[in-house]
């Protein structure tokens, strides 16, 4: 699999932020500058027009204000807004139909995550590129088979890790490959939300691992937090699933929930010989060359510490440290602050470009690489299957949990949590092994490439989702804008 597309960006630029949510994340203005605005607007469909969809739906009129998008149609099984009724489908299959002339262009697909991969498969079949809200797919197998069709069909897809729209990212993989900071060891990532009853109960898979059989992987690290779970492996250079030896997690819950609320996850890269064996069953592509091994001898660790029970709400940020300074980025505000040895502090704020755009920009012209390709996002399936391949999160005990609010707002916060992500990260250690008093080590689990079924050309077909429009509602306070919702 390949690494990822990085596009050549200004180092800072200026940012707006609109709605009450929206402030985690910057957008870019209306009429913002492209290389190819003067192009056809991109045909677009629609699939899941709430929720998320609703973001899509304002931000391709916003496209559509400035000549960049056609949005020809929308998919959902409820009525979507009064704005859209006009060009709604129950499925793709009928929207197709209605467009056999002038089918899509592109397909922006906005829905639960077990419903991710037939839609894909389908609309690329069709000859649409693809936009894929995160996580692009439940299960690491599921990856490439998604990967082969996209190639077969000769299309791209774009998975939608807005933290990739930030050149914040780009800036601090930078001060990590160049070594300017000294050898890094470790990127931190730190998450530190608040979430209540209402949250977990907006949908039925809401806080679910499994429905009705299948793979939901609701957790804090595959979804709300998702965003610094991927970015925090795009600065530390882990861009192949090749590049992992271990992910090691410890899965906590305080919600009444089957997923996990509160997670601790390491990524550890392939550092050499002993890391770079994948197992016996492993196709040979999957081995590392000597080239791969020694360029990852100072490739960092990735250590996460998430959780939706912080007393209060916090930017999430990613972090490195050097014997020459740090660096911390907080990806929702694209704002990079570095500190000197010397204590001299300098804040840099970059400039976000709209990942839709970005893929608007690239099928008019494939010579602009894609900010979040499928391929990139690899290593994240591999996260997301370590995940998964752990035993359900044990709940953490009612006497290190105090409720907060009352009925659907009541929200929880677990007893010393700001500190138990503090000392996980500084220690890179588990929070059982880190000194958080409600943790249990039975639940650390290790996961390596070689534990599960490596992606293959012998991978199964995907079980074809039943009612794969389904789309859910979301809190009328707009809290899952774009913070975290990524399908409607």
């Amino acid at each position: 699999m390949s690494g990822p597309a990085t596009g050549t960006r200004p180092a800072a630029g200026t940012d707006r932020a609109t709605g009450a949510d929206r402030a985690t994340w910057p957008v870019p203005a209306a009429g913002s500058a492209s290389a190819t605005a003067a192009a056809a607007p991109v045909r677009i469909a629609l699939i899941g027009t709430r929720g998320f969809g609703r973001v899509h739906l304002e931000n391709l009129e916003r496209l559509r204000e400035v000549g960049r998008a056609e949005l020809i149609g929308v998919v959902d099984l409820h009525e979507p807004p009064a704005a859209v009724q006009g060009i709604w489908h129950r499925d793709l299959a009928s929207l197709l139909a209605a467009h056999a002339d002038a089918p899509p262009e592109v397909v922006v697909i906005a829905t639960p995550i077990d419903t991710h991969l037939p839609l894909a498969l389908q609309a690329l079949e069709a000859g649409a590129h693809v936009y894929l809200e995160k996580p692009p797919v439940p299960a690491l197998a599921d990856h490439a088979v998604l990967e082969r069709a996209a190639e077969a069909a000769g299309r791209v897809v774009q998975i939608g890790f807005q933290a990739r729209g930030g050149a914040g990212v780009d800036a601090l993989r930078d001060l990590v490959a160049t070594g300017e900071l000294g050898e890094i060891d470790t990127v931190r990532v730190h998450g530190a939300w608040s979430r209540d009853r209402a949250y977990y109960r907006r949908s039925p898979w809401a806080g679910r691992r499994r429905l009705g059989g299948r793979r939901v992987a609701d957790g804090v690290a595959t979804n709300p937090l998702a965003h610094a779970v991927h970015a925090g492996l795009v600065v530390a250079g882990i861009d192949r699933l090749e590049d992992i030896a271990a992910v090691t997690t410890e899965l906590r819950r305080a919600h009444d929930i089957e997923a996990d609320d509160t997670a601790f996850v390491r990524i550890d890269p392939v550092r050499g010989a002993a890391d770079a064996d994948l197992g016996e069953d492993a196709p040979s592509h999957a081995a590392p060359s000597r080239e791969d091994v020694v360029g990852a001898r100072s490739r960092p660790s990735v250590v996460c510490a998430l959780t939706t029970t912080a007393p209060v709400q916090a930017a999430p940020w990613i972090e490195v440290v050097g014997p020459r300074g740090t660096a911390r980025l907080s990806y929702t505000e694209d704002v990079l602050r570095r500190t000197d040895p010397d204590g001299t502090a300098t804040e840099t704020r970059h400039e976000r470009t709209d990942l839709v755009e970005n893929l608007l920009d690239h099928v008019r012209d494939p010579e602009v690489p894609l900010l979040c390709p499928l391929p990139a996002t690899a290593p994240f399936s591999a996260v997301l299957e370590a995940i998964q391949s752990a035993p359900d999160p044990a709940p953490i005990a009612p006497e290190h949990v105090t409720w907060l609010g009352e009925g659907e707002a009541a929200r929880p916060v677990v007893d010393g949590i700001e500190e138990a992500l503090t000392a996980a990260l500084e220690t890179g250690a588990p929070f059982s092994r880190s000194g958080a008093t409600w943790a249990r080590e039975d639940a650390i689990a290790t996961w390596r490439p070689s534990a599960a079924a490596h992606p293959s050309a012998t991978a199964p077909a995907p079980q074809a989702a039943a009612d794969t429009t389904t789309t859910t509602g979301s809190r009328a306070d707009g809290r899952d804008a774009l913070d975290e919702e990524t399908r409607s």
